[in-house]
């Protein structure tokens, strides 16, 4: 069996967003003036909250340190610099924890000389195994002609060794000896050490240098088929013993040079694309994207499986070495005046002193690095602007210590400055003082929060990792064009690579009728034309579109932004219809009309429905099954059911030695079977909402007794219509539905949460007209079970927490729904629930559930058809209790004394016109409250953004909505008073129409929270 890395997608390194760094370099924790694991660790939460989703280590092994650890001395240790090996294990699974995964290097070019393989080499007699561990000559006229790499610092690829008394060949330097992979017994070494780092959970890893593995005499020893042959080799014993990794390739080689690494995609799955880095740079100097265009237009095609690195800068110099003559001479003269920035082909500087820290080229250069078609690398302290130090040696003047705040050596460790690794930059321009974090975390408008935005924006859109590309061709050279598509999704990109404003005209035919909508602000431009679409571009200005296909620019205006809208309630908004179908009715009969779906021939003692119950004492079991029975019993034929409780003791656990789950008959209802079970995730003390554990039992339990349909039921059922079981389970076995959702009939002051908050916010995201989208009595389907339950068969940490939320699941799924009239509920309050925890952990989910699906709900989406089951009306025995109103003046009190308490809070979630708006209801006196329904849409769309940003604790977020949500229930109790209990439906359902027409502020602000927001 394959071990699964920590992704699931065996494409993920496609979506990646990889940062780069060393661990040397980032952040020291036992004080010796060297990052370190434990340091990185505690730095892992910036990195997530900067939105990488890939982690990439320069190499951390044993090593004399003279080529930055890829001179490597061990390849299956931790350099104790950095730690050990188990503080090595302990970052990886807190990354894994994170959701993010890590590449490491593979360097199996060349050791270290200090390594046990060469010096057991050179001792070793010539013929011999240990002695070929690398390759030797009598002569260093042997292959002869072949380039030498570092130029700045060797002479030869050969150095005598006094020793072995003999030549042994380096690429690079030259106490850096290269295998012979000629030798079995080095792919056999070498492999072991692979599979000792993918084994313990790395999820990629990057081979270093592999063009130049094998050499042979009369080739310039680079891209040999025997290279290739070893490359497959190692891929070949990746993915048969692995799943979702991938294999990144370092060759600095030109587009149809490195395609061959690809293979038919059974060699690397990712190869940097090294060419288009200083075309980038040519270009932006130069104010012509033909260098960009061309290389572009000579980039083959690659496997489906496969992918390009791109980025802008690296721990090694900008290399030229892939650029012609001419454009290596004007690249040295435009970036690199001082030849001390030059090293080897290439220059030894960052991406802001490149630009000259001109934040809009920055911006800029950024833009294309996510946008055009491969995954994007950054490099560590690119994100904040960090500058170099070319007074020091090597390439080092790139890798100083990341600069954490402004207080002593940056944050990066507390030694004095000269025991550090490196120097700390402290120029006044990049220094650690002007340029770190801390102050970038707190300025909106700072480098790192721009950054932060971009990766969140382009993680929304698969197309930037998956999509095609095409270059748009435009008269005006200053300006490059380019679409990306991927299926439904299409992205125009523009960029103006001048200091100057630019026209442009595209002609965009092809996609007439469509609306452009810039993708920062979610700001629509006007529709395309058959005539050339006219753009005009401020200097070194960017802009990404949608190309939306459905809705038109007047709509996604259609929301109002006026404070005096906010303030002052309009007319109501006309109501949207809950469905497009008119209501089914069906009968209780076998012989009801069945046209939705055929009937499937049912085998004898098959189990045709599952029933899984929440947690509940003998007597409560007793009493639920009388229920069941009375209303699942049939004159003409009963539904074998399977009724599964879970199990407990007297103490509410579930027994520690308790037998295997067997089934147990019910005395005078054969189709009735009870089934005691064990929770897999361990007991829960309720069942409502039901959470990922409840529907992985659900799903393990229909498997095991072949159940069509399964039923999950809260307490109190025999309270429902005695038609509303019969009625969600024919939906599910006759009508063709995947899931059927309860709609009660709840009196005007009951499901107020569900009416301000989960359904509306349900419906315009999602599209989902599903009047309780948390329903506690459902049925679904054997597919809608296995695509919930957990397709992989095992459940995740915290399942037992994480709340399902069946009708968005069924719609994104695009699974049959139906919601059935299932009458009056009756819902026991156990007095040992907290109501305002219980509240605060819905919505919650609902807000933690909304992020991890950013990507579906930000696409237009129209309204799901539901199917309407059961009778519109309700019948007297249907009609709610008198419920006497809620006590509007405690609720206004508790918002009015949240106005003072939580006025800090409030004050980070909202922007100040809404936050006046707040301010001045507080004001009134009680008769007048009356919340409009567009202020109350920003509260909830701002918490929701805030939530997203962790600038306040989630728990507490949560909480301090829910005096909001009181003042818009006192708002709307008093209107149901003073309009009549028949109003308050319609005011629901111009809720969510208000949700839906505002939609577009959530977009915008999710997508760009830190712009300056009225």
């Amino acid at each position: 069996m394959k071990k699964a890395g920590s992704a699931s997608d065996p494409l993920w390194y496609k979506d990646a967003v990889i940062y780069e760094l060393h661990v040397r370099a980032f952040a020291d924790s036992n004080k010796d003036g060297i990052g370190d694991f434990a340091g990185l660790i505690g730095k892992l939460d910036y990195l997530q909250n900067l939105g990488v989703t890939c982690l990439w280590l320069l190499p951390f092994y044993p090593s004399p340190l003279r080529d930055d650890g890829y001179d490597i001395s061990d390849y299956t240790n931790v350099h104790p610099n950095y730690g050990s090996l188990d503080d090595f294990r302990q970052f990886l699974d807190a990354a894994h924890q994170r959701g993010m995964q890590v590449l490491i290097e593979l360097v199996i070019n060349h050791t270290s000389d200090q390594h046990r393989w060469f010096q057991r080499a050179r001792h070793a007699p010539p013929g011999s195994p240990e002695r070929d561990f690398y390759v030797w000559s009598d002569t260093n006229d042997k292959f002869h002609g072949v380039r030498i790499i570092f130029s700045d610092t060797e002479t030869s690829n050969w150095t005598w060794d006094p020793v072995a008394k003999a030549y042994y060949w380096h690429r690079f330097f030259s106490h850096q000896p290269d295998l012979n992979f000629d030798n079995p017994l080095v792919l056999e070494e070498t492999l072991a050490a692979m599979r000792f780092w993918l084994d313990m959970g790395a999820d990629g890893l990057r081979m270093d240098a592999i063009p130049y593995l094998v050499e042979r005499d009369g080739t310039n020893c680079e891209n040999l088929p025997e290279t290739h042959a070893v490359i497959k080799k190692f891929r070949a014993a990746i993915d048969a013993e692995y799943a979702n990794r991938f294999v990144l390739a370092e060759a600095n080689q030109w587009p149809t040079d490195v395609r061959p690494y690809f293979g038919d995609g059974d060699e690397c799955q990712m190869a940097f694309h090294f060419p288009l880095m200083p075309r980038i740079y040519v270009a932006i100097r130069q104010e012509d994207c033909l260098p960009i265009t061309e290389i572009m237009a000579q980039t083959p095609d690659i496997p489906s499986n496969c992918q390009w690195g791109l980025f802008l800068r690296n721990h090694d110099e900008l290399t030229l070495e892939m650029v012609t003559e001419d454009e290596r001479d004007y690249m040295y003269l435009a970036y690199s005046a001082n030849p001390r920035m030059r090293i080897n082909l290439g220059i030894r500087r960052r991406l802001a002193p490149l630009l000259d820290n001109n934040r809009q080229r920055i911006e800029l250069l950024n833009s294309l690095l996510f946008s055009f078609p491969g995954t994007p690398i950054l490099y560590y302290g690119d994100e904040i602007g960090m500058g170099d130090n070319i007074e020091l040696g090597d390439r080092n003047g790139v890798r100083t210590p990341m600069q954490w705040n402004a207080e002593h050596n940056g944050g990066f460790s507390l030694v004095s400055s000269d025991q550090l690794y490196s120097p700390v930059i402290a120029d006044p321009v990049y220094g650690y003082q002007a340029v770190n974090v801390e102050e970038q975390q707190e300025n909106s408008s700072s480098l790192l929060q721009w950054t932060r935005n971009m990766i969140g924006l382009r993680k929304l859109f698969l197309v930037f990792g998956r999509g095609t590309f095409r270059i748009l061709p435009t008269a005006n050279r200053k300006v490059l064009a380019y679409l990306r598509q991927y299926g439904s999704q299409t992205v125009l990109c523009v960029a103006n690579i001048s200091r100057s404003a630019q026209p442009v005209l595209l002609d965009l035919n092809e996609y007439e009728g469509r609306t452009p909508v810039e993708m920062l602000g979610y700001v629509p431009f006007p529709k395309i034309t058959e005539q050339p679409y006219v753009l005009s571009l401020s200097p070194y200005a960017f802009l990404w579109f949608e190309l939306q296909l459905s809705s038109s620019a007047e709509e996604l205006l259609s929301a109002p932004s006026d404070v005096q809208e906010i303030e002052a309630p309009e007319t109501t908004p006309a109501l949207v219809r809950d469905t497009e179908e008119a209501p089914v009715e069906l009968t209780l009969s076998t012989s009801s009309p069945r046209t939705k779906a055929p009937d499937v021939e049912v085998r004898e003692g098959q189990t045709e429905l599952l029933i899984v119950i929440e947690p509940a004492s003998r007597e409560e079991i007793e009493k639920t099954v009388a229920a069941i029975v009375a209303r699942l019993s049939s004159e003409d034929r009963s539904v074998r059911t399977v009724l599964a409780y879970p199990r407990q003791d007297e103490n509410g656990a579930a027994p520690p030695n308790s037998d295997p789950e067997k089934v147990q008959s019910v005395g005078g209802t054969p189709w009735l079977q009870l089934l005691p079970f064990v929770p897999t995730g361990g007991w829960l003390p309720y069942a409502w909402p039901h959470t990922e554990q409840t529907y992985f039992d659900a799903r393990r339990l229909a498997i095991e007794h072949e159940a069509r349909a399964t039923m999950l039921l809260s307490n109190e059922v025999g309270s429902l219509d005695r038609q509303a079981l019969p009625l969600l389970l024919q939906s599910v076995l006759h009508e063709g539905v995947d899931l059927a959702m309860p709609r009660y009939t709840l009196s005007p002051y009951e499901g107020l949460l569900n009416g301000a908050i989960l359904f509306p916010l349900t419906r315009a995201l999602y599209g989902s007209a599903v009047r309780y989208p948390l329903g506690g009595d459902l049925a679904f389907s054997t597919t809608f079970c296995k695509d919930v339950g957990g397709a992989s068969g095992r459940t995740a940490p915290g399942s037992e927490e994480r709340i399902v939320w069946p009708a968005t699941e069924a719609i994104l799924r695009k699974h049959a729904v139906a919601q059935v009239q299932v009458g009056r509920r009756r819902f026991a309050q156990p007095e040992s629930v907290d109501v305002t925890a219980l509240l605060t952990r819905i919505v919650g989910s609902l807000f933690s559930d909304i992020e991890t699906r950013a990507l579906e709900w930000q696409m237009p989406r129209p309204l799901s058809l539901v199917k309407e089951i059961g009778r519109r009306t309700p019948l007297a025995s249907d009609s709610p209790d008198d419920s006497p109103p809620a006590d509007v003046t405690r609720m206004i009190e508790s918002f009015r004394l949240a106005g003072t308490n939580l006025q800090e809070v409030w004050a980070q979630v909202m922007p100040p016109r809404t936050l006046l708006s707040v301010k001045r209801l507080a004001e009134l006196r009680e008769s007048k409250h009356s919340m409009p329904d567009l202020l109350w849409v920003r509260i909830v769309y701002d918490f929701l953004v805030a939530y997203r940003e962790r600038k306040v604790n989630r728990n507490h977020l949560v909480g301090a909505l829910m005096p909001l949500y009181l003042g818009w229930a006192a708002s709307h109790v008093l209107a149901v008073g003073s309009q009549g209990e028949g109003a308050a439906e319609q005011r629901l359902t111009a809720m969510a129409s208000a949700f839906e027409e505002d939609k577009p502020y959530l977009v915008a602000r999710w997508r760009w929270p830190d712009r300056f927001n009225p």
